[in-house]
């Protein structure tokens, strides 16, 4: 005589509450997967945006200082630069007599972005360009 499993022959059932432990495992981690994936997705967009910001900032202080000249200088000034990424707009107030405070207003397609530095201008002797930037 055969012996047969008591759990097979009963109409209960057993493998159906297994599988849906299983199933609902699986969902929980592919839900998890899913949302980290969105989540990297918006990290990676806001960085590409971060770079760019910080690109139109290099460049319009590199247009600015090729631009700027004592002479014709005033107290306080407004340029604006366009860019094929965005648009930056330099605010600069004299300091002292060899120091102007900028401030940049930097908008791009989907934020706006301010920063304050400074401008350095070099003495006499000195005119290389690495001397204007900090």
């Amino acid at each position: 005589m055969k012996n047969k499993l008591s759990f097979i022959n009963r109409q209960g059932g057993f493998i159906l509450p297994y599988v849906l432990f299983i199933v609902a495992i699986v969902l929980l981690v592919l839900t998890t997967k899913v949302n980290m994936y969105k989540n990297d997705i918006h990290i990676a967009n806001n960085h590409i945006e971060q770079l760019e910001i910080e690109t139109l900032l290099q460049m319009g202080r590199a247009k600015f200082v090729d631009e700027f000249s004592l002479e014709t200088a005033k107290e306080t000034g407004k340029k604006t630069y366009t860019f094929p990424p965005g648009i930056v707009k330099i605010t600069y107030t004299r300091i002292n007599e060899m120091e102007y405070q900028l401030l940049f207003q930097i908008s791009t397609e989907g934020k706006s972005y301010s920063n304050v530095s400074t401008l350095l201008l070099p003495n006499s002797n000195k005119t290389d360009i690495e001397s204007l930037t900090e």
